[in-house]
């Protein structure tokens, strides 16, 4: 499997490594790696290259690269979601991960990699059984000196339930369930909608006892290669809204006779996880839209730009924390900006105005206008502005792009027997959501 760990920074210099094969030089493949695919781009175009039949898999975070290396029949997909996971793993110990973080918590990470890989196999995937022994200091003392302590675990790991600790009690048994879905959209200067689809996801924060299982029915319907309808109902004439690229968190219980695509079977982990993530390419109705986009160059030092801004929101919601970026030429020395609500300024470090509203109505427009000032350029310095898109940010609670709907969630607990608060919330947001000018 993996013959060799590495953590590079963006020089291609080795920050961490960790090698679980013999016959591996570090350096020597940290230099192949920086020579043969960071110097010639290729690092950005495939996380998996072969160099002098070694092959290489890497995962790119800010200013590191995770790279694993191995010279035999490696599984690719494996290594890649081995990947992954451990940068949650670490994420949850650390706020920021970075080359600094990796320097001063070499003995966490240290002890992350060896819990979580044996001579190159991944063996622990689940970040809550994870937490349970290894700390910001590494591994517990008491877990290695401590016998029963160490069966205890190892029996809590191979059990039926690893992500849940036993003997959870509280007081007032909550369960909050939150569906966040981020809109990506490329719109035309006329409205139009060139490009768009949808990912979300849904986030579960429990406050229950004991260890409870759960039962949530969704009007979701699952979709794969083989099919082709994305129209179909379950058996009360219900319509089931189309979803892809589903990943579910591994406490949840799939059948082979598709009872997923309306219910899902779990015993949840204690606190906040992620349930499971999605995408959706159904035609939704932006909630945002710019309207007559226009950049008018006057002269090669003065430039205007003019649109309006309408809420397409359906009736009765209301779209708050609206911030809308509007590019401006490089050579910007300052401008004139004229808003009837909200507060535009101009940011001479990202050379845009940012546009920010409290909040937009359904239905409502709003107009935008701006005098651009330039610094005259010469022959040198004289280049074509590219007029990049414009880019907005929202959010709008209570609204579901895709229709996803969670019609009902049943919690039983044998020991207990309590009734639950529950709560549930539709929250969608602006992902990579631009406007052409």
């Amino acid at each position: 499997m993996i013959s060799v760990l590495m953590f590079l920074n963006s020089r291609g210099d080795v920050v961490f490594s960790r090698s679980f094969r013999n016959g591996f030089n570090v350096r020597t493949l940290a230099e192949t790696f920086r020579n043969e695919l960071i110097s010639s781009k290729l690092v950005d175009r495939c996380p998996v290259n072969f160099v002098n039949r070694t092959c290489f898999i890497h995962l790119k975070l800010t200013d590191l690269y995770v790279v694993m290396v191995s010279n035999s029949n490696v599984n690719c997909l494996v290594c890649l979601q081995y990947g992954v996971r451990l940068l949650q793993y670490i994420q949850s110990y650390f706020d920021d991960l970075d080359e600094k973080a990796v320097k001063e918590n070499f003995v966490t990470l240290q002890s992350i990699i060896d819990e979580s890989m044996d001579f190159g196999y991944p063996i622990l995937t689940d970040m809550e059984a994870m937490t349970a022994f290894v700390t910001n200091d590494g591994v517990k003392p008491e877990v290695l000196k401590n016998t029963v302590e160490s069966e205890r675990i190892a029996d809590r790991l191979t059990g039926v339930t690893p992500w849940r600790v036993e003997g959870c009690l509280y007081q007032n048994n909550e369960i909050f369930v939150d569906v966040f879905e981020n809109v990506n959209l490329l719109l035309a200067q006329t409205g139009e909608v060139l490009q768009s689809n949808v990912t979300g996801r849904v986030v579960m924060n429990n406050f229950l006892s004991g260890m409870p299982e759960c039962e949530l029915h969704w009007n979701a319907k699952v979709m794969n290669r083989n099919q082709t309808d994305p129209v179909s109902t379950d058996g009360t004439g219900e319509e089931l809204i189309p979803l892809s690229d589903i990943s579910f968190h591994n406490c949840v219980r799939l059948t082979a006779d598709g009872e997923e695509e309306r219910r899902l079977l779990f015993v949840p982990p204690d606190g906040k996880f992620t349930l499971m993530t999605y995408r959706s390419s159904v035609n939704v109705q932006p909630p945002m839209k710019v309207i007559a986009a226009t950049a008018r160059e006057l002269s090669r030092t003065r430039t205007e730009l003019e649109f309006t801004l309408k809420s397409d929101a359906p009736p009765g919601q209301i779209v708050t924390e609206v911030a809308v970026t509007v590019p401006c030429p490089d050579n910007t020395a300052a401008a004139s900006i004229k808003v009837p609500r909200g507060k535009a300024t101009y940011d001479a470090v990202s050379h845009g105005i940012v546009w920010k509203l409290p909040k937009m109505r359904s239905g409502e427009e709003i107009p935008f206008f701006a005098e651009v000032r330039q610094i005259a350029p010469t022959e040198a310095t004289e280049t074509l502005w590219s007029k990049p898109p414009i880019t907005i940010a929202f959010q709008c609670v209570s609204l579901s792009l895709t229709g996803l709907r969670i019609t009902e969630l049943k919690v039983h607990e044998p020991v207990f027997m309590y009734t639950p608060n529950k709560w549930i919330r539709y929250t969608v947001m602006a992902g990579d959501y631009q406007c052409r000018l």
